[in-house]
């Protein structure tokens, strides 16, 4: 049985979002992950989630307007983030997801882990239990970038055990950082050995959760994805090449729909990182506010017996 199978009643609900930098999907298949099998074993793996969106032309397949639409639900034509230096970025238009979820829950606690700084200074300025590793300088970029992913996912573990937050952010760059200095692609070991340690890391935040105390009381969703694909040893201006702008994404709990392939009415998006929040809302039970002009859907992702759900699929 999968280590999130669904409780026979639900639970609080609680969400930890998980982004692994730089994951091309080819390269998650071929490579040994029990640990994220195992979410998709108990929710919804789609590996053509898109990292892009036609409609939005002029932002890059780099991190900076990846992981912003990730943790902010919407495209670069709202966020204002084109590229790596963040600027243009409007958090007044586009707030982190934390923030949305704050205004109509001004309790609901929450934590966000990265190494990745920029994240923190332009972004994810919204959680209650904010911490960020600084990669260390004294060996390779793809080794200190490991020891960073280490050193978070040791920070979240005892929170995810014992703390009551109802909405976690764990960032992994490792993943990305062995991409450039090797190359992403499936017959690159180093890159494979990556994600297959990131996956080790996952287990560990998995475990954390199983041990609390009140896990049996509570309803976890789990959501897992990335900020682009890569080729060679990079991935800016992908946006026209599949191994970039589509992405792994994982959703996974009790009230996640089970399978891979995403059911959308004709005429509707595609699936795409954008609807990361509006997932995570949803199952907080959290309406979408239409002023908040998310671009993201639940539609697909989560069973339609949500109400929540429901509701947002008939703005």
């Amino acid at each position: 049985m999968s280590l999130f199978a669904a409780h026979a009643t639900a639970g609080q609900p609680k969400v930890l979002t998980i982004g692994i930098d730089g994951l091309r999907r080819d390269a998650f298949v071929a490579a040994k992950t029990p640990h994220l099998d195992s979410l998709a074993d108990n929710g919804t793996l789609c590996l053509e989630t898109r990292v892009t969106s036609d409609d939005v032309t002029d932002s890059d397949t780099v991190s900076g307007p990846g992981w912003t639409t990730f943790l902010t639900g919407v495209w670069a034509d709202r966020h204002g983030v084109l590229d790596n230096s963040f600027k243009g970025r409007d958090a007044k238009a586009a707030p982190h997801g934390f923030a949305l979820a704050k205004q109509v829950k001004p309790n609901l606690r929450t934590a966000s882990y990265l190494c990745w700084t920029p994240l923190r200074t332009h972004v994810t300025t919204d959680a209650d239990i904010d911490v960020v590793v600084t990669p260390g300088k004294n060996a390779t970029a793809s080794t200190v970038w490991t020891e960073a992913d280490q050193a978070l996912a040791w920070s979240a573990i005892p929170v995810l055990k014992n703390d009551n937050a109802d909405w976690t952010f764990v960032y992994f760059g490792s993943t990305d950082e062995t991409g450039h200095s090797y190359g992403f692609h499936p017959s690159v070991p180093p890159y494979v050995a990556a994600i297959e340690n990131v996956d080790r890391m996952v287990g560990e935040l998995l475990e954390a959760v199983k041990q609390r105390e009140t896990y049996a009381d509570e309803d976890w969703l789990i959501l897992v994805s990335t900020d682009h694909g890569g080729e060679g040893t990079g991935h800016g201006g992908g946006r026209e090449n599949p191994n970039v702008y589509t992405a792994p994404m994982i959703v996974s709990g009790s009230s996640a729909m089970k399978g891979g392939t995403i059911q959308r009415a004709e005429g509707s998006a595609p699936p795409a990182t954008v609807d990361l929040v509006t997932v995570a809302l949803a199952h907080l039970q959290i309406p979408i506010n239409p002023e908040w002009k998310l671009a993201g859907s639940a539609d697909g992702w989560l069973k339609p017996e949500s109400t929540t759900a429901e509701a947002i699929s008939k703005q």
